[in-house]
């Protein structure tokens, strides 16, 4: 981390300093299929930072493997400010102790606290559970017990990895 945020510092400073900073298209990885929210704020994001500092920025959108493989590639990739993620509380906080405490999966192929420096907040994306109104589930309680009350007959859409409930 110490690595990445005093290459990232250091770019800033020469960018200020010389204005030449972006020089190249800058990446912008985004660890899920297009067409969702993550996507919509990218290419929001893109679209304006290319507008303000004279540079393309592209969105990348590298999905699979509940966004470990685009986190990996960006873990991985120099660190000059050229490679940038959009990163999403999924990868960032759940992976890392999903995966470490679970025997099945592997552990993720890099760590979020020591390969990776928060440089702005950009957008807090709400969440809301809906069913359809026959299920006699009124709130997310009253449906995770209907869900362990009938193993296996509840189905349901996700962005997540399945869960075992």
């Amino acid at each position: 981390m110490l690595r990445i945020l005093a290459t990232f510092t250091a770019a800033v400073s020469l960018a200020v300093q010389a204005q030449t900073y972006p020089s190249k298209v800058v990446r912008l990885v985004v660890p899920f299929a297009p067409g969702g929210s993550s996507e919509i704020i990218a290419r929001t994001l893109a679209h304006r930072l290319s507008e303000n500092l004279g540079q393309q920025f592209i969105v990348e959108n590298k999905p699979g493997g509940g966004g470990n493989i685009a986190m990996q590639e960006v873990a991985r990739a120099e660190p000059d400010g050229y490679t940038l993620m959009l990163g999403h509380v999924g990868s960032l906080a759940m992976n890392p102790p999903m995966f470490a405490n679970n025997p099945a999966m592997k552990k993720p192929p890099y760590d979020a606290n020591k390969d990776f420096i928060p440089v702005s907040l950009v957008a807090v994306v709400p969440n809301i559970f809906v069913v359809n109104a026959g299920v006699p589930a009124t709130d997310l309680n009253a449906f995770v017990a209907l869900a362990r009350a009938k193993p296996g007959t509840i189905n349901y859409g996700s962005a997540a990895l399945r869960s075992n409930t």
